[in-house]
This record gives structure tokens, C-alpha cells and sequence, in this order.
């Protein structure tokens, strides 16, 4: 099957009448906007995915005009460079920069009449606002108050105007500052006009998830704790921490990854079916799934691995016990899930990039062959996006020996197209108004609750930090940690 991403594209826009939109990008300057989000909106106009009455402002302190951000960003980016000239040209015509200091309320009125020049209240054209907070998070409360007190939060009286606010992760660090962080958006915004992001949750085979499960037969009736052993979730890096390096020491492997799209991943595949696909049915059925999350019975030490590779210190400091690498055992407490253990894995500087959900089924009650294995059902999410079920088969010859073969689905191999970015597809339902791929609050609460019952628990600091070589699968111990349950972590 072949299909292309403008063709998606057209057909998914066709139709619909997209208000004229103007996105402001609040920390323009910074490394998110040069390396996702402005590649991310011009392969958007690459691909007609921009509404035709559509602009971009971008917000940075520094002192740019339009022509010489634009400049700034592509020495910054090489996606950028390998677009046409055409398309970045046509780009720049949708494109202001904005000087302004996020500290200093004044400098933003002109932004407000900058925003309010393009409304055309005599032809009721009113512009929706969008707004993107790509700053660190420190920046977070005052550039809420800088949007109510610069009148950028008005309405428009000869028609209605929509108004959004999308939130970059981290969105806080424990319950309280989430918790925090939420009620001061909601002092400007309405649930609906929030849209907290987690780019795992825009990629291809991340959506799958939930395609595999509900629209095959075959599996729904499998998806409970009578056929299923265990589930394991990797997401592996094989870069340091670089130039995250301050930051991530503040946080650790737990906070940075398994508090977001490892416990994302981990909803969708595990959450019941939503009676229909709105966004407030499969946030409902997430919300279930990370309120029934919970650690095993015992010493913090039977469920929690922490790593940090060799030469980490030199990055940080002498005496950082900052985990690079966690592994984790979790279970869910729901009828379905009762008993299933569910093994979660990421890290920093290791052999390979990959992400992964592994499902582990049973091994037949009886087997009438020799050598029958349990069947697995991998969703491979990056890279070579696909899905893989392995299956006993029969080896050719005299005798029956069994061979388990792997049967695989690969995106690019089934549709001979580029998948579209993460970021691309977030971006198109922020301006389009779909909040399904987006986080609501309480969502964001119960995860950090969660995570908070690991690294607030006095025992999380007296948890040795195990070693590991760079390149390496990460530390010994972490095999040890799922060895002493009988099972293996996948390293296919």
C-alpha cells in the first residue's frame, strides 16, 4: 500500500473550515523551537498541513527580527537547511519575531498590538490565539500573567475567538508542583483550553497501541491476567545526558522518563476499552489505569533498580547519585491486571536506541510438542516502527521440532511513506482544537502521586546507584532484578 503524507494530509483537512490561527511560541530562541518545533511547522507547510490564514510569532529574547531568526535557527538545525527554498520562503512570509524579557510585564504591549493588528473586526475576522510555552519551567507563572495583564487574553467582539495554552513537560517535579502548576493555569484557562504535551504520545506507533488491541479480534479476549505473564516496557538511549546534563541531575532517569511516556505507554495498552474515541472517554480510561498503579509489598529494593553510567560525575558533580538508569517492577490493581508484573526500563548511554512494549503471554497449559515457547507480541515504537508476534511453528524434516518465528508489520515496508513527526501531529491538533493526544490534569497528578511513592520514599535515597560502562545493556543488577522472577528482559 502506498500512501503519502500529503495525500493523509488533504483528505484529513478536506472539509474542514480551520479559523485563522496565530500561534505565538513563548522561548523561540531556545533548543526545543530550533530542533522540533520550527522543523516540525515547516514540514508542515511542506505538506499543506497549515491552514491557509495561519502565523507564527515567535517570542526570545534575544534582539532578532524576523529574517535574522529565521537565520539563526537554520544554522542551528539540519532538517532545516534540506528543505526547499521555496517552502522556507514561503514560510517566512507567515513569520514575526518578538522581542520581549518574560520578567518585565511592559515589554509586552506591543505584543498585544501586534496579535490585535491582524484581526479584521469590519470583515468579523478574528484570529483564534494559541500559545506555546517552550520555556524552561521557572517561566511558566509569569508568562500566564503576562498574557492576562497584556490583554492578550481578549476577546474579539465581532466573533468568537478560541484561545489555547500548550504546556512543554516537565510539567512539575513532584504532585505539589504539578499540583501547583495546574491551578495556576487554571486561574487563566479552562480545562479545554489546556493542552499539556507528551511527544510519545503523538508518534505512529505509539496510537497503535490501541489499534492493535481494539480493532483485532484476536487479542481483546487475550488481554487479561489468564493469558498474560508479564509486560515489559524499554525505552533506551544511546546518548549521555550532553547538554542536559545540569538539568537531568535534578531530576534522574525516573522523573525524566518513566514518570511521562513510559506510564503513557503504559495506560494504553493496559487501560479497558473507552465506549467511544472522544477525548474525555480514553482520558477516563488512562486515569483508571494510573490510579490502580502501585509497587509490590516490601523494601523499595525489591522494586526499583537505580544506575548511573561511568563518567556521569564528570559531567555533574563528584558526589551525584542521580540514577542515568532505573528498572522498575509495577503492578496494576484492577480485576483484569491482578498479579501481572509490569517491568519498565530506560537509560542513558547505552548500547542502543529503542523503544519498545513487549507483551510476554503464557506458555500453554499443556503442550503436546517439545520446546513450546510462550508467544510475544512486540510494539516496536523506535526505531523501524512495527509490531512483531512470535509464534511456534514447525522446523522442516523428520520429526516435529518447533521453531518459534517471528511475524512482523513494518510502517515503512506496508506503506512506502514517511511517518509524520510527533510534533507535526501535535502541533496540527493544537491548532485544530483535538485535546485527545494531550494530558488532563488529573492524569498528570495521579502519574506524579505515583512516582512520588517511589522517590519521596525515605528508602529511595539509601538505594545503592549501580555502574554501568557506557554502550553497555546497563547495569548487571538490572538483569539480576528480572532474572530472580524467572524472566528476561527482550534484547532482540
Amino acid at each position: 500500500m502506498k500512501k503519502s503524507l500529503v495525500e493523509d494530509t488533504q483528505k484529513r483537512l478536506s472539509g474542514k473550515q480551520i479559523a485563522p490561527t496565530i500561534l505565538t511560541i513563548f522561548g523561540a530562541t531556545g533548543d526545543l523551537s530550533a530542533d522540533y518545533l520550527l522543523p516540525a511547522l515547516l514540514r508542515m507547510e511542506e505538506h499543506g498541513m497549515l491552514p491557509k490564514s495561519f502565523r507564527l510569532v515567535c517570542v526570545g529574547r534575544k534582539e532578532l527580527n524576523a529574517k535574522s531568526y529565521f537565520d539563526f535557527v537554520l544554522k542551528k538545525s539540519t532538517v532545516l537547511k534540506k528543505l526547499p527554498t521555496k517552502v522556507k520562503q514561503s514560510f517566512l512570509k507567515r513569520l514575526t519575531y518578538y522581542q520581549g524579557n518574560f520578567d518585565d510585564v511592559a515589554s509586552f504591549t506591543g505584543l498585544a498590538k501586534l496579535l490585535s493588528d491582524h484581526d479584521q473586526p469590519n470583515k468579523h475576522v478574528c484570529y483564534n490565539r494559541l500559545y506555546y510555552f517552550a520555556t524552561s519551567p521557572q517561566y511558566f507563572s509569569g508568562i500566564a500573567h503576562i498574557l492576562k495583564n497584556s490583554g492578550l487574553l481578549m476577546s474579539c467582539k465581532a466573533h468568537e475567538r478560541k484561545v489555547r495554552v500548550l504546556v512543554e513537560k516537565p510539567f512539575g517535579f513532584n504532585y505539589k508542583s504539578a499540583s501547583a502548576l495546574n491551578k495556576l493555569l487554571k486561574k487563566f484557562f479552562e480545562e479545554e483550553q489546556i493542552y499539556r504535551i507528551d511527544h510519545y504520545l503523538g508518534k505512529e506507533t505509539v496510537q497503535n497501541l490501541m489499534v492493535v488491541r481494539f480493532a483485532n479480534g484476536i487479542f481483546e479476549p487475550l488481554w487479561n491476567n489468564k493469558n498474560i505473564d508479564h509486560v515489559e516496557i524499554s525505552v533506551l538511549e544511546n546518548d549521555t545526558t550532553a547538554k542536559r546534563a545540569e538539568y537531568y541531575d535534578q531530576t534522574g532517569a525516573i522523573k525524566d522518563f518513566v514518570q511521562n511516556h513510559i506510564l503513557q505507554m503504559l495506560s494504553l495498552i493496559t487501560m479497558n476499552e473507552p465506549y467511544n474515541l472522544t477525548t474525555e472517554d480514553i482520558r477516563n480510561e488512562k486515569l483508571k489505569i494510573l490510579k490502580a498503579l502501585q509497587l509490590p509489598a516490601g523494601e523499595l529494593r525489591q522494586s526499583v533498580i537505580k544506575g548511573q553510567y561511568a563518567g556521569y560525575k564528570k559531567e555533574v558533580k563528584a558526589d551525584s547519585q542521580t540514577e542515568t538508569f532505573a528498572a522498575l517492577k509495577v503492578f496494576i490493581n484492577t480485576p483484569r491486571w491482578q498479579g501481572v508484573p509490569f517491568y519498565l526500563r530506560t537509560g542513558k548511554a547505552l548500547h542502543k536506541k529503542v523503544a519498545e512494549v513487549t507483551v510476554h503471554f503464557k506458555e500453554p497449559a499443556r503442550c503436546i510438542f517439545r520446546n513450546c515457547t510462550a508467544n510475544v507480541l512486540t510494539f516496536r515504537i523506535q526505531p523501524d516502527e512495527s509490531v512483531h508476534l512470535q509464534i511456534n511453528n514447525k522446523v522442516p524434516g523428520f520429526g516435529v521440532d518447533i521453531h518459534q518465528g517471528d511475524y512482523g508489520f513494518g510502517y515503512k515496508q506496508a506503506f512506502m511513506t514517511e511517518l509524520p513527526g510527533a510534533y507535526e501531529r501535535l502541533l496540527l491538533d493544537f491548532i485544530e482544537g483535538d485535546q485527545r493526544l494531550f494530558i488532563r490534569s488529573d492524569e498528570i497528578e495521579s502519574s506524579w502521586k505515583f512516582i512520588d511513592s517511589i522517590t519521596e520514599n525515605p528508602e529511595f535515597k539509601n538505594l545503592p546507584v549501580f555502574s554501568y560502562k557506557q554502550k553497555s545493556a546497563g547495569p548487571k543488577e538490572a538483569d539480576e532484578f528480572i532474572k530472580k522472577d524467572l524472566r528476561e528482559w527482550r534484547t532482540k
